[in-house]
């Protein structure tokens, strides 16, 4: 059985996947950090569900891109219950695991996390029948750059994450190709990321729990403010 965590934005959700059944999903927007909320939801869905630490097998966690504490926190929580249980851990790039909301769909998937200042990390899927085919890599790019080049294109897309969220309007202007997925599918979920990694799991391709990482795709705005006062002096 495959525990999931998902802290990348401002939903907190997890999830636990029994081979082919998602046995129990906890998703919430509300706001709260997710140093207050994941190990009380984590413990609360194992009681709920009647499943013990004993049966979990491994754990999945998004690694972004996305909130840099989120991650953080996300990641330091699976990397702690997989070492203490024994455990592998499967790390899950966050527009992946969006992907895998759209299991089967026909339209080209553009996840969009919102990057600040007007920037995105955008990447490109499609589905073709029971394997997802990533089309671009995850890059950052001003959300108007990618939205032109999708209607160059010229096919159907759906967008999702929280970077469609905040680009709502200008994506339903843009073209009328381009549709926003429903609320259910355009956030990040943990039952998701436990699909994403699910498939590694079972070919026995999972990560370290010692070098795992986030995804940053970009330095924070911490690390460059500190590298102008510094006369470009690294922070590390």
């Amino acid at each position: 059985m495959l525990l999931a965590i998902e802290t990348s934005s401002l939903v907190s959700s997890v999830a636990l996947l029994h081979d082919d059944t998602l046995k129990a999903e906890l998703t919430i927007q509300a706001r709260l950090t997710h140093s207050e909320q994941l190990m009380p939801h984590i413990a609360d869905m194992l009681d709920k569900a009647s499943v013990s630490k004993t049966q979990i097998d491994g754990v999945a966690v998004a690694i972004g891109p996305g909130s840099f504490t989120g991650l953080r926190i996300g990641l330091a929580t699976a990397k702690g219950l997989a070492f203490a249980w024994n455990v592998p851990i499967i790390g899950v790039e966050t527009p992946t695991s969006l992907a895998w909301n759209f299991v089967g769909a026909s339209d080209y998937i553009c996840p969009l996390i919102d990057a600040q200042k007007g920037n995105v990390y955008a990447a490109l899927y499609q589905w073709q029948q029971d394997t997802l085919q990533q089309l671009e890599d995850i890059h950052i790019a001003p959300l108007t750059d990618v939205l032109n080049e999708l209607e160059i294109q010229g096919k159907n897309v759906v967008f999702c994450g929280d970077g469609a969220l905040l680009g709502k309007t200008k994506i339903r202007e843009q073209s009328p190709r381009f549709r926003m997925a429903p609320p259910t599918m355009c956030i990040p979920r943990a039952g998701s990321v436990a699909l994403a990694a699910q498939k590694r799991w079972r070919e026995g391709d999972v990560d370290d729990c010692m070098t795992l990482t986030p995804a940053y795709k970009r330095r924070s705005e911490a690390e460059v403010l500190w590298e102008k006062r510094h006369g470009g002096q690294s922070c590390l």
